[in-house]
């Protein structure tokens, strides 16, 4: 489980595809990053495994056709900025919300916008993921938590709105945004239980 509370930028160093079910991702997470073999770190939001066994180095992952087909991974160039954060220990203050690296669908960058020493950001969701959003609930773009200042149900989806901070725009992989480039969204994993439990269940 993770918060959505990015602890740093890695950068791709090497994208290998091996057959056609797999891709070998190689990103370098910095200084002082504590590796761990097994250990489950979400990568914009995607939680992968990290299978090196060297304390020091890069982290290495793999990736599975499902989560390219699913996530914004597999458009990832070598040499891209990619938010990090390692999965929460039981003990850690949850900052955020609760997320799990299991992305729901890929939204669109629409707009991209300084506002004085912020920046205004509208993403374009599935018109799936519609129902699960509020205005000041919380979504986990590229794993980063933010809270939506507004949303517009659109024929083509819904469109979401966010006031970003300085130190959110500057300590994370946001600040290499473009227009229409492809974001992991993943929606309030309640929300998502609670539409689960109304569900009119039928007796055995």
């Amino acid at each position: 489980m993770f918060t959505g509370l990015v602890e740093r930028t890695g950068r791709i160093t090497a994208i290998t595809s091996g057959d056609k079910a797999t891709w070998t991702l190689a990103v370098d997470p910095g200084v002082d990053y504590v590796r761990e073999h097994g250990a489950s770190v979400a990568v914009n939001g995607v939680c992968l495994t990290e299978i090196g066994t060297s304390t020091q180095g890069g982290l290495t992952f793999q990736v599975s056709h499902e989560t390219l087909s699913k996530t914004s991974l597999g458009d990832l160039k070598q040499g891209a900025l990619v938010n990090l954060e390692r999965a929460i220990c039981a003990t850690d203050r949850l900052g955020g919300h609760i997320v799990l690296g299991h992305v729901d669908a890929t939204g669109l960058v629409k707009m991209i916008r300084p506002e004085s020493n912020f920046v205004y950001l509208e993403i374009l969701i599935p018109e799936a993921l519609a129902k699960y959003v509020v205005i000041k609930g919380s979504i986990a773009v590229d794993g980063t938590s933010l809270t939506i200042n507004n949303l517009q149900d659109l024929g083509e989806g819904c469109l979401l709105s966010f006031m970003l901070v300085p130190v959110t725009w500057t300590t994370t992989a946001f600040a290499n945004l473009e227009l229409n480039a492809k974001v992991n969204i993943e929606v309030d994993m309640i929300a998502k239980h609670l539409e689960r439990l109304s569900l009119p269940w039928k007796k055995s």
